[in-house]
């Protein structure tokens, strides 16, 4: 759940502006750069973030505050990495405000409800499973590429509505009681479109899926 469009105290644009620069300065310094120097790997990157930008503006606004759509963003991550895909997020929350009028004191708090935070519940949950699970090719489709994504757009989507009844953008009831159960269908849908392409990627072009390795999941003896 967006909070493009929602009007933000003074406090919470402060707050998350600051926040915003802390995560995006430690994506830039920690991105690995040097996987620029192959120029396929720049052309992917510039390539999920025309997607991305293109799958924001398929979106649905209810009253003028609640934006709701895909993000994409934790399938980012796992095909490029959590730096490379906080800093490509940022580069589709600019592109995406440019494109639709958000607010520019919005513009950290998107980056963090809608990028941010889906990439670190999505990497969470796949390094728990890289930890705890059995190194399996299913368990990196199904918990990494499915689930993973599934529960970052859930988190995104709670703490998006949160955000709207803590500010008074929006009435809690309504929102929580009408609009927050359609993430649960929605995050379904996250899941699905973003297991299915990185899948598909792992299938037929592995080396542009960053968080997976073939030696653990295909080649182990």
């Amino acid at each position: 759940m967006d909070v493009a469009a929602a009007p933000l105290p003074p406090a919470w644009v402060a707050g998350s502006a600051l926040a915003a620069l802390a995560v995006l300065g430690y994506a830039l310094r920690r991105a690995p750069w040097r996987r620029f120097a192959s120029s396929e790997a720049v052309h992917v990157w510039y390539g999920t973030i025309f997607a991305l930008v293109v799958l924001w503006s398929v979106r649905a606004t209810v009253e003028h505050v609640v934006v709701i759509h895909l993000l994409g963003t934790a399938g980012f991550a796992l095909a490029s990495g959590g730096p490379l895909a906080l800093v490509g997020g940022a580069v589709v929350v600019a592109l995406s405000a440019l494109v639709h009028g958000t607010p520019l004191p919005n513009v950290p708090l998107v980056f963090l409800l809608s990028v941010a935070l889906p990439v670190a519940v999505a990497l969470a949950l796949l390094r728990a499973t890289q930890r705890h699970l059995p190194p399996n090719f299913f368990v990196y489709a199904f918990a990494g590429s499915f689930l993973g994504p599934a529960l970052g757009f859930g988190a995104a989507g709670v703490a998006g509505a949160a955000t709207l009844a803590l500010t008074g953008a929006a009435d809690a009831a309504v929102v929580f009681g009408e609009y927050v159960p359609y993430l649960i269908y929605l995050a379904f849908a996250e899941g699905t479109l973003t297991g299915m392409l990185v899948t598909l990627l792992v299938v037929y072009r592995p080396q542009w899926v960053a968080t997976f390795d073939d030696a653990r999941y295909l080649h182990r003896q």
